[in-house]
């Protein structure tokens, strides 16, 4: 029996369990206006826990503004019936929750969703099922796609910082349910800091990454990594994900919105932010979905927001505007609700002709800027060559005849990187001290005379060679102030033996492009132009052994050293593509 509880503007139900077609209940929590309605549903579905202060603050402001507001619990999650395994099942329970929702008799028949994250994944699970009366889409930080630098995979590369941690924070729950001591005391107590609200809380925040790293680093010595003991039983899909190595893999292409892009035809307000490590497939779906979308109404009807947030929205770059979350706000005036009011509620008939289809936080600058499509179209594709003579520089100017440069890559010894994929500004890794290690290049151009816009994908044509068949190559770009404080931009990396139909040849430079995703920055004058090339950036992408093995399944810990070379010639013109905004 639902406990209802009445206020003066708001009926707030708890604990509705509303059944799945399999019959498993799932635990829902709703928030609508006090009177008959019928009122328009934003649903959201997530396996986090329900009513804390963040969701409960924003289920209820969304109420009062007229829409019956549903957050529910994914199955085995809070009180929900069934099992609790991640993604696979969203796209039926999806569907279910929104026909559910739909049938109230205070809803209108007209269903939204929104959230972040996870949310965000449900709603594209959702959307592949095409429920008839899912409406409108509002996907926060999230990737609609598997396969290419998002989430989990880079192509061949697992982001294995970000794998272990959320796996290992998805078993504090579990373990309570089925009534265990966690194996992981740190992501146990980081879940109940998060229960506090503390991605609005510095302090918290950083404690919260510094239990989670605690944790992490005790699961990463353990061999095969597939079988981490902590996760073995509480979070056994890990082992899965390990298995099914590329996102083109059909265990992800059924939950992959990427792939049945031609069955979406909602309108979907993007929002997405340049530290984030679901923002490559972020903007992805943006571009995909307003370029290539079934219908001219899908194509008119998206919506991108992307700012200088890192996952949570609530920090930002440092030396950006500390206010820039204005547009993670759910009041009336916020963009997303704008967005819904249109779609959902027939409401600011102009709304497609004066809202602008993308807004960008242009870092440096920064300031919000409106634009008319993404990449835009005034956009200068210019490269930077790679060159050493005296000291390695980056330069508009090809090379000629020039020596490779060399350096050997350890395994056993790799350069560190942030727990969480991208370039990310709230880890503890010294810039610094990286670029002075032997297996980092690192190419840089002189201070810039003039102001430098960077805005739009960026990507690295790499000429390199290697003493082994199979080896990584990772790139990052890098802002350098005029003090020497070197703020990460963005980043990316290749696996030379993935996808590839003949084994490479030791010793042979092959050609390499790699995608160190999208940014929106002004390189101010006095600032340089920074690019950091090694094989390693650990653990935010698996350790590459060298041996033909990947981690997450050799039973030992044996790695092979390799020579790697990286060409920068007449012949072989290493170059970082800079999508230049003209000043």
């Amino acid at each position: 029996m639902a406990d209802v509880a009445d206020t003066a503007e708001l009926v707030v139900e708890n604990d509705v369990m509303v059944p799945m077609r399999d019959g498993v209940r799932l635990r829902t929590d709703i928030f609508r206006p006090a009177g008959p309605g019928p009122y328009p549903v934003l649903l959201q579905r997530y396996p986090y826990t329900p009513r804390d202060g963040i969701s409960a603050m924003f289920a209820q402001l969304i109420a009062r503004q007229g829409y019956a507001v549903i957050v529910q619990s994914c199955r085995g999650r809070f009180g929900s019936e069934g099992e609790f395994y991640p993604f696979v099942p969203d796209v039926e329970d999806g569907y279910d929750a929104v026909e559910w929702a739909a049938a109230q008799p205070w809803s209108s028949g007209k269903v939204g969703m929104w959230g972040m994250s996870y949310s965000g994944f449900s709603q594209w699970a959702a959307a592949i099922g095409r429920p008839p009366h899912l409406t409108a889409l509002a996907p926060f930080t999230c990737s609609w796609d598997w396969s290419d630098s998002t989430w989990y995979y880079a192509p061949g590369v697992l982001h294995l910082g970000l794998a272990l941690s959320w796996s290992g924070l998805m078993t504090t729950e579990e373990a309570d349910r089925r009534g265990v001591p966690s194996p992981l005391p740190g992501f146990a107590a980081g879940g109940r800091l998060m229960d506090e609200g503390s991605f609005g809380d510095p302090a918290k925040l950083a404690e919260l990454i510094r239990l989670e790293l605690e944790d992490t680093r005790t699961m990463l010595g353990h061999r095969p990594l597939r079988d981490v003991a902590q996760l073995r039983e509480l979070a056994p899909w890990f082992r899965d994900h390990c298995d099914h190595d590329d996102g083109s893999d059909p265990y992800w292409q059924r939950i992959s919105a990427a792939a049945h892009a031609d069955d979406i035809d909602l309108p979907v307000f993007h929002l997405a932010g340049w530290y984030d490590f679901f923002a490559k497939g972020n903007l992805d779906a943006y571009t995909a979905l307003a370029h290539d979308g079934a219908t001219e109404r899908t194509r008119e009807t998206q919506r991108l927001v992307v700012g200088p947030w890192n996952h949570n929205c609530a920090q930002v770059r440092p030396d950006a505007d500390q206010n820039a979350g204005m547009f993670v706000d759910f009041g009336p005036d916020a963009p997303v609700m704008r967005f819904f009011a249109h779609h959902l509620k027939g409401e600011l008939p102009d709304y497609q002709r004066e809202e602008p289809p993308v807004r960008l936080y242009v870092m440096g600058d920064n300031v919000w800027r409106e634009e008319q499509e993404w990449p835009l179209a005034r956009t200068w594709w210019t490269p930077y060559y790679l060159h050493a003579d005296d000291v390695r520089s980056l330069s508009t100017q090809a090379p000629a005849d020039e020596q490779p440069d060399q350096y050997v890559y350890d395994p056993s010894d790799p350069v560190p990187g942030s727990l969480r994929t991208g370039a990310t500004y709230n880890d503890p890794v010294d810039l610094e001290a990286v670029a002075d290690r032997p297996d980092v290049l690192v190419y840089s151009t002189p201070p810039l005379e003039n102001d430098v816009e960077v805005t739009g994908p960026v990507n690295l044509e790499l000429w390199a060679s290697s003493s082994v068949e199979n080896t990584d190559f990772t790139a990052k770009l890098i802002d350098v102030f005029p003090d020497g404080t070197a703020v990460p931009v963005c980043q990316g990396v290749v696996r030379t033996g993935h996808g590839v139909k003949e084994p490479r040849t030791p010793g042979t430079p092959y050609h390499y492009e790699i995608s160190l995703w999208s940014t929106s920055t002004v390189f101010k004058a006095g600032h340089s132009i920074r690019l950091d090339i090694s094989s390693s950036e650990f653990p935010t992408f698996d350790l590459n052994p060298n041996t033909g093995e990947r981690i997450t399944h050799a039973t030992t810990d044996k790695t092979v050293p390799a020579i790697q070379r990286v060409f920068h010639d007449e012949l072989r013109p290493s170059r970082l593509i800079l999508p230049i905004i003209p000043r």
